[in-house]
């Protein structure tokens, strides 16, 4: 249930013939611990309210802070008006602790801007013929893995195939042949929506 609430938690859907992974977040907060360079506070418009500006598009949009998180919020606002994040660190300003228990949540998650709500940690997660993970897909096709033989395949006839990174998803297209790919060499492939 909390997980539900307050991180990305997709359930098993139908692709085509391809299946979904389930996402369940870990609460670690790297998701959001570069969105301060991004997401500023532009002006606090009551103690839950604040209104924002994601710099890249100049899109200006409201947040509604939880109540658990509205004081942490507020004295990193108020210590730091317009970023929301001590010197030197850039975390988005809503990324906050966990109320009992290690790691960090969301404080706006219910209100969180569209480039929120797009963003995946990775798109694809690939396991061996043991179905053991062996490899995250992250960013434009970047393979995260230790796996010596996953390196090279995805080196030599994965990386070089061409795809788009629409928001919010993944080329439906490069699913397919990469999938195709990993299973001839006893590997699977299950895109993260």
């Amino acid at each position: 249930m909390f997980a539900r609430k307050w991180c990305f938690y997709h359930d098993i859907c139908p692709m085509d013939d391809h299946t979904m992974a389930r996402f369940t977040c870990d609460f670690c907060g790297k998701c959001c611990s570069s969105f301060g360079s991004f997401i500023t506070i532009e002006r606090q418009l009551n103690d839950r309210d604040y209104y924002c500006q994601y710099s890249l598009t100049r899109d200006q949009f409201p947040v509604h802070v939880a109540r658990e998180f509205e004081d942490e919020v507020s004295v990193r606002y108020t210590s730091l008006p317009g970023t929301g994040a001590p010197a030197g660190k850039k975390s988005c300003p809503f990324l906050c602790h966990k109320p009992g228990g290690a790691g960090f949540v969301c404080s706006v998650y219910e209100s969180r801007p569209l480039v929120c709500r797009q963003f995946r940690c990775y798109r694809m997660l690939v396991y061996d013929k043991n179905n053991r993970l062996s490899g995250k897909v992250i960013g434009a096709g970047e393979i995260s893995t230790s796996d010596e033989e996953l390196t090279r395949l995805w080196k030599e006839q994965i990386a070089a195939i061409p795809h788009t990174h629409p928001p919010g998803g993944n080329d439906q297209a490069w699913v397919k042949k990469v999938t195709v790919i990993l299973a001839a060499h006893a590997f699977r492939g299950d895109a993260v929506e």
